[in-house]
């Protein structure tokens, strides 16, 4: 029998394989008749089927921030962080690469100004600069983790985790496409840059390192409206993230107090 670990990773690197052809893929090879919107689906629909089909057996991270942000949550083991991340960025790498080896084929293909990289100012679709695409990176990763964390609950109907998590992507990418191609994946952003050329390449510290923080926002989110209390998370050593927390709690009590005074 394949040991369990062996098959996590396996099935990381089919994940971020597949998330990798349909998405960037849908965005190189045909994003010129499908357009934004059809770019978007295609990275909806490839989480979503994956979660599916690879879900039992690794979860269906397929992104090194959503596996920070279940590592912190306590929902996976510190030692899987490192080899699904890895499996993640081979997936990553395997997928630009088969990618890159069809549009090559084509003569009027240059990877350089034409790869569904991430990237800001000349290299954002809309022109946005580094704030907007690290702004974009932080809230809507956030948003993508508070989701596969929410859907992660017990009382969340049972199998619609991958329904939830792909739509979210999908609408992610219906917002932000304009700003920096969407990352919120560090991986997807890896496996495009690599085969973008160094323009890409030296932008791509954005999308390695704010998708993280947005992994952190996202918890952080998802505490304030679950059960599950700071302590419970990796985050709760903090001296200064429990007192934050204690401090919003009294003022959120004192305003509940003054507005029952109010009503009275």
């Amino acid at each position: 029998m394949i040991d369990r670990g062996l098959k996590a990773f396996a099935a990381e690197v089919v994940g971020t394989f597949v998330l990798m052809l349909a998405g960037p893929g849908s965005a190189v090879l045909a994003g010129d008749r499908i357009g934004a919107l059809g770019v978007a689906l295609a990275f909806g629909l490839a989480l979503m089927v994956m979660a599916y089909a690879i879900g039992p057996a690794s979860g269906c991270h397929v992104n090194p921030a959503v596996t920070v942000g279940l590592w912190l949550a306590r929902k996976i083991k510190g030692a899987d962080v490192v080899y699904y991340i890895v499996a993640q960025l081979v997936g990553a790498f395997l997928g630009g690469l088969v990618v890159w080896l069809i549009a090559k084929s084509h003569p009027g293909f240059d990877a350089t100004n034409h790869f569904a990289a991430n990237g800001w100012g000349r290299f954002s679709p809309g022109g946005y600069g580094i704030w907007g695409a690290i702004v974009v990176e932080v809230f809507f990763t956030a948003v993508l983790v508070f989701v596969v964390l929410a859907s992660g609950h017990q009382r969340f109907p049972a199998g619609f985790g991958p329904l939830a998590i792909g739509f979210t992507l999908t609408l992610i990418h219906l917002a932000t496409i304009p700003v920096d191609n969407t990352s919120v994946n560090p991986a997807r952003s890896f496996g495009a840059a690599v085969f973008a050329g160094s323009d890409a390449l030296r932008q791509l510290w954005v999308f390695l390192l704010f998708p993280l923080v947005g992994a952190v926002v996202g918890l952080l989110a998802w505490l304030a409206v679950d059960d599950s209390r700071l302590e419970d998370t990796l985050l709760g050593g903090s001296d200064a993230l429990r007192e934050v927390r204690d401090k919003a709690t009294e003022v959120v009590h004192k305003a509940a107090d003054v507005a029952g005074d109010a009503l009275d």
